[in-house]
């Protein structure tokens, strides 16, 4: 897995409000959102989604899933909120995840996750639920280690 830096998607909620996160191939000419690749109701690990895309690359389609911190933080200190970057155990994440995107320029703490994007809704939709519950692990470790 890559560490690097750097700072898109949707959410739709249908006529029954059940919110569903929408996968979209993103252009990378024009950076419009050209092409639906999926719907995937992920259940209470969503709110830590801030965004999610795909991207054509050499290597086939990539799915960029991005997350912050959702109601996991309350109080924070600006010691822990500094620090953060540096604390987070990205070896929590599973072994598809290919990169993972320190996003430092965003107004709270936020990553992005990337790894190949699979033709079966299913294993698409498994893969971002366990990306999503292990960046709820990492954060739980974080807080615990800083608070607890």
């Amino acid at each position: 897995m890559t560490l690097r830096r750097g700072c898109g998607g949707h959410k739709h909620v249908n006529e029954k409000n059940a919110a569903a996160l929408v996968l979209m191939l993103k252009n990378p000419e024009t950076g419009f959102f050209e092409e639906e690749l999926g719907r995937y109701h992920i259940g209470p690990d969503e709110e830590l989604a801030e965004g999610l895309y795909a991207e054509e690359t050499a290597d086939g389609r990539i799915v960029c899933l991005r997350v912050g911190v959702g109601n996991v933080w309350t109080d924070i200190s600006d010691e822990l909120f500094d620090g953060i970057y540096d604390s987070y155990d990205a070896d929590q994440l599973p072994d598809f995840v290919t990169e993972f995107i320190e996003l430092d320029e965003c107004y709270t703490p936020a990553w992005e996750a990337r790894f190949l994007f699979s033709e079966d809704p299913a294993e698409t939709e498994d893969m971002i639920k366990q990306a999503l519950a292990a960046h709820r692990g990492a954060l739980s470790l974080l807080l615990n280690d800083h608070v607890g």
